[in-house]
């Protein structure tokens, strides 16, 4: 197999040119509608006494669902209840060491949606997404070693995917350009402007409100335009830019973003003009979506997703000592893993390999 074309355009389009995402990841052609009732249905509470009683007050179940349609989680109190999956019709249970459920989990952590089932609108056939990955994994023919490195290399194709890159670059981007970035070095840390967000919780929330089922492009754009103009309304960035002259706001945040944006006089003279030809909301999402942008943050923001998809937590608070592993902070997970990409000139293996680190954690397994 040649791994180097897992990460070529066409593979992006092939594979992830819809990014399908099954709840229960099984291959049989089930339907979406089934698969959501079938997760319910797989789900057995087994409790453990002693964390139960530990708990005070007396514990309460509870669902919690981060976006409307996607698998919710169990809680009772505050102890995480794991569901345990079974193969429709057997007792043989599902895992994330199964290919096709770990696949349609990359595809909920990223895309926030369940798979289509490609052109043809039958699960299972050779263009659904969730297939095209089960025949690459398959080819491993059950080598430990090719299934993990092609793990890696799929799961992080799930963030470079166009799909991703559309949406959750994008919400991403709206962040580090209008609030400001988590410190990557030892240095930054005592940089005041530095601010520990986006937040997984706001993050996914966010995401979720331009995800479309069929990653459908007319729709996907409507959503990503309404966030802009809903994010201009939020309170946090009308107190710090709603005071401001058209000049001032785009400085404000190409300041924020640390850039020299080679279209910033044409965007204030979109503001400036009369009529104006662009919001200010149009204009933040023109410099969320600039090449400037992307070019410096796209590594960080590949970081972030390692926290937000694998784990569904933040990176750690590299302000905070204990979080350092060692006698300064570049021991600090987020700090670490942004500093590996200069040390690494292959960003592909690099970005491969960081990814396994999280998939082959620990800490991914005990979500399952």
């Amino acid at each position: 197999m040649n791994f180097d074309k897992i990460r070529t355009e066409t593979l992006y389009f092939t594979g992830l040119r819809k990014l399908p995402l099954v709840e229960i990841g099984l291959p049989v052609i089930l339907g979406v509608n089934n698969m959501k009732k079938f997760v319910v249905s797989l789900i057995l509470m087994a409790l453990i006494a002693a964390n139960v009683l530990a708990q005070d007050p007396a514990p309460t179940l509870r669902i919690v669902t981060e976006t409307p349609g996607l698998p919710s989680e169990l809680f009772y109190g505050t102890l995480k209840v794991k569901p345990l999956r079974f193969r429709p019709g057997t007792t043989t249970p599902i895992t994330i060491a199964d290919h096709d459920f770990f696949i349609q989990q990359q595809y909920i952590d990223f895309l926030r949606r369940f798979p289509d089932a490609g052109p043809d609108n039958v699960y299972g056939t050779p263009d659904d997404g969730l297939q095209f990955y089960l025949n690459i994994l398959n080819g491993c023919n059950n080598d430990v070693e090719c299934v993990k490195f092609t793990k890696g290399a799929l799961a992080a194709n799930f963030f470079r995917s166009p799909e991703f890159q559309r949406k959750g670059s994008y919400v991403m981007y709206l962040y580090m350009v209008s609030i400001g970035q988590r410190p990557m070095t030892p240095a930054e840390l005592s940089n005041t402007a530095k601010v520990e967000r986006p937040g997984y919780t706001e993050f996914m929330a966010d995401l979720a409100s331009i995800s479309t089922p069929n990653d459908d492009p007319v729709l996907t754009e409507t959503k990503k335009a309404a966030l802009a103009d809903a994010w201009m309304q939020r309170a946090e960035i009308q107190a710090r830019y709603g005071a401001l002259s058209n000049a001032a706001f785009v400085q404000a945040l190409v300041d924020t973003a640390g850039i020299n944006l080679s279209t910033k006089q044409a965007l204030i003279d979109d503001l400036n003009a009369s009529p104006a030809r662009k919001t200010r909301a149009q204009v933040l999402r023109a410099i969320s979506e600039s090449p400037e942008v992307d070019a410096k943050f796209y590594k960080p923001a590949f970081v972030t997703m390692q926290y937000f998809g694998f784990l569904r937590r933040d990176p750690e608070d590299c302000h905070n000592q204990a979080n350092w592993g060692g006698p300064d902070a570049t021991g600090c997970g987020y700090i670490f893993h942004n500093n590996r990409f200069l040390l690494q000139a292959d960003q592909a293996f690099l970005e491969n390999t960081m990814v396994r680190g999280f998939i082959e954690a620990p800490e991914y397994f005990n979500r399952f």
